[in-house]
This record gives structure tokens, C-alpha cells and sequence, in this order.
């Protein structure tokens, strides 16, 4: 039985992925420019699903491939110790080795020899980034940092982001990517701790292009030695709504379906049914637990219309004034969970999120 080539799993870098080459190319091409260029520093953001992860494990991989030294973390407090033990190991050809003890003296009669350890005092973080970068720069080396799930509320990020806008400034060859959900990022940029990350690069992961979606999960059916069928792989590409995640899932599950050579539009039918079960419980469910009752109402209020909806509508359906509706708008777009559609209209950032809404409390405003 010839192996999935999917991969549904949150991190995991796909066998083709599926339309964000601009913006890789983009970041590769800031770190061949040299320091100075603004896609040096680029912060990446997108709901749940929208392929954050794997777009720094890319980046960090094809950066590597360029000579450059990847460390990669999570936003979280003990980060720092982290990035110095990734970067001892993964520069280690170009680091002095450490000594960690010496032997003092050796018991002809007795147990055992006695070692001396060495001291542990270190240099504060900043200090022993600054030499370890001197070493680097000796071979004409890059550092680029990637860190993911980003938010203002972590004391070492904050230190981080802090110390790294020296590097920029002492032109260090260094670079920085960093990926979180909306309504996390947003805080990163009004904090006055860490102004500098407003200078960043900020890049909204959109849904991928329809075409895009239809030739990756082409590509990657056939490179497993199977074919798909054009009523399959069109109606298999929609169900993504192009999403990445989902386009991992739908295919996966699609895939399994099948142990023929070609899937069939049945295949897909099933396969698309069991992603959706997926998707609500992975990812839909835990969108709207994060949601207070308030927000869960300004979402139930748009269910009536088609696609936008007006916000002067969303406030008379919930008896609400336009300022307090706004309020809630707001929350709802800067979490990612809507975007603002312009002259005063939003829309669901997901399209499946309405669809389960819609299953669970039909289009009555009526609650």
C-alpha cells in the first residue's frame, strides 16, 4: 500500500506547499541583500490553519541550505536559554568548545578522582549573543531567528525583541521571523516596550488562490503514484476554501478513501465529509470557546446575510447601539475570527466557521 502523502498534522511541512512562494521569496531574498533590508524582519499572522508554522520551518530549511544558522523556538519564558543552546549545537564547527571541568588530582588508594568544575558565572544574554556573533561574522554567517506563537505578555520575548533592534542597529547579519494568531500579534505592535516590532514586515497569510490549491493537491496525488479524477480534484479543491490546513486534511482523508489507483469523485464526497468532522472539532470548536457570549452573538447576528454583512445590521439584530457593536467588530477582525470588508461591512475570515453556525443555529437571528 503506497504511504499518504498529506500531511494534516499542525507544523509539519507538506510534500507541495501550496501558494505563499512570493513570500518566501521575498524573506530569502531580504537575507541575500543584506542587513538593512526590511523582509529581515517580517511577522507572519493568520487564523488557525492558515499554514504559520510550516512557513517558518521553510523559510528556517531554505535559509539553512543558504549558509545561514536557524534556531527556532516558541514564544515562551526560558526562550533565551533555548536560542543559546540551539545556536551552541547548530554553529558548534564554528564556536570554541566549552570546558565544562578539570581533573585536579587522582586517589591511588581510595574511590574515585576529584574534578574541579568551572565556574558557571555567564554574561548576560545580550553580551553572549554579541560574541557569539562576532564568531559568526569571522566566516561570513548568518543567524536568522524564528519564533512562533508570538505574545506581548512574555517576559523573555519582550527582552528578546528588545535586544534584537540593537542587532539591527550594530548591522549584525542577523534576521527574524515570527508567527502568531491576530489578536495575539496585535498587542506585539501597540506595546511601547518593544516599538521596534512596528517596523516589521507584517504579512496576513490570505487563502490560497483556487488554482493553486487544485495543482498542489495534483501534484502530490501523483507524486504517490496515484491520479485523481477532474470532478474529484475540483470539487476536493473547494472544500479546502483555501485553507492550508485543510487542504493537508481533505487530501488526506480523500487519499485514504481510495486504494485504487485513481480517486473518484465518491472518494473525494467522503473523504471531504470526514475533513469537515475534522476541522470542526480540531480547529472550529475551539475558535468559538474562545469567544465571550457577546462576540458569539455578533457572529450569530450575520448568519442571515450571503456573504457581507452590514454592522448596522448586526447592531439592530442585536438590539445593540453602533459604537458597542463596532467595539465587538473590532475584537472579531483583530482575533482573525472576521475580516473587515470595507464601507462598513464584515465577513467571516473562515467561510467554514458561518457554514457550522448556520448547521447548528440556522440563519434566524431569533437566539
Amino acid at each position: 500500500m503506497q504511504p499518504n502523502p498529506f500531511t494534516p498534522v499542525f507544523g509539519n511541512e507538506p510534500l507541495v506547499l501550496a501558494g505563499r512562494e512570493t513570500l518566501i521569496n521575498d524573506v530569502l531574498g531580504g537575507l541575500e541583500n543584506g542587513p538593512g533590508d526590511p523582509n529581515r524582519v517580517t511577522v507572519l499572522t493568520g487564523p488557525r490553519g492558515s499554514g504559520k508554522t510550516v512557513l517558518l520551518s521553510r523559510i528556517a530549511s531554505e535559509a539553512q541550505g543558504m549558509g545561514w544558522i536557524a534556531v527556532d523556538v516558541l514564544a515562551a519564558n526560558g526562550m533565551l536559554e533555548e536560542i543559546i543552546d540551539q545556536l551552541e549545537r547548530k554553529a558548534a564547527e564554528f564556536l570554541p568548545k566549552k570546558r565544562k571541568s578539570r581533573l585536579t588530582s587522582v586517589q591511588v588508594s581510595g574511590i574515585g578522582a576529584t574534578r574541579e568544575f568551572l565556574s558557571d558565572d555567564k554574561p548576560g544574554w545580550r553580551t553572549q549573543m554579541d560574541n557569539y556573533l562576532d564568531l559568526l561574522a569571522e566566516y561570513d554567517v548568518g543567524l536568522l531567528f524564528t519564533i512562533d506563537e508570538i505574545r506581548a505578555d512574555i517576559r523573555d520575548l519582550v527582552t528578546f525583541v528588545s535586544v534584537f533592534q540593537l542587532f539591527i542597529r550594530d548591522r549584525r547579519n542577523v534576521a527574524l521571523l515570527m508567527a502568531g494568531l491576530p489578536h495575539e500579534v496585535l498587542p506585539m505592535y501597540q506595546d511601547r516596550q518593544i516599538s521596534f516590532v512596528r517596523r516589521a514586515f507584517l504579512r496576513k497569510l490570505e487563502p490560497v488562490e483556487m488554482p493553486e490549491v487544485r495543482i498542489a493537491m495534483k501534484k502530490t496525488i501523483e507524486l504517490a503514484g496515484r491520479r485523481i479524477e477532474p470532478a474529484a480534484l475540483e470539487k476536493s479543491a473547494e472544500s479546502t476554501m483555501g485553507l492550508p490546513f485543510m487542504i493537508q486534511l481533505v487530501g488526506y482523508r480523500m487519499f485514504n478513501q481510495s486504494q485504487k489507483t485513481t480517486i473518484t469523485l465518491e472518494d473525494a464526497q467522503a473523504g471531504i465529509k470526514d475533513a469537515g468532522e475534522d476541522m470542526e472539532h480540531m480547529i472550529l470548536d475551539a475558535t468559538l470557546h474562545e469567544s465571550t457570549p457577546t462576540e458569539k452573538r455578533f457572529l450569530l447576528a450575520m448568519l442571515p446575510d450571503e456573504e457581507e454583512s452590514k454592522v448596522g445590521d448586526i447592531a439592530k439584530r442585536m438590539g445593540s447601539s453602533l459604537s458597542s457593536t463596532s467595539h465587538y467588530k473590532r475584537r472579531l477582525v483583530d482575533r482573525g475570527v472576521l475580516y473587515d470588508a470595507g464601507r462598513g461591512l464584515v465577513a467571516f475570515s473562515m467561510p467554514m466557521l458561518k457554514a457550522l453556525l448556520i448547521e447548528r443555529y440556522g440563519r434566524s437571528v431569533e437566539r
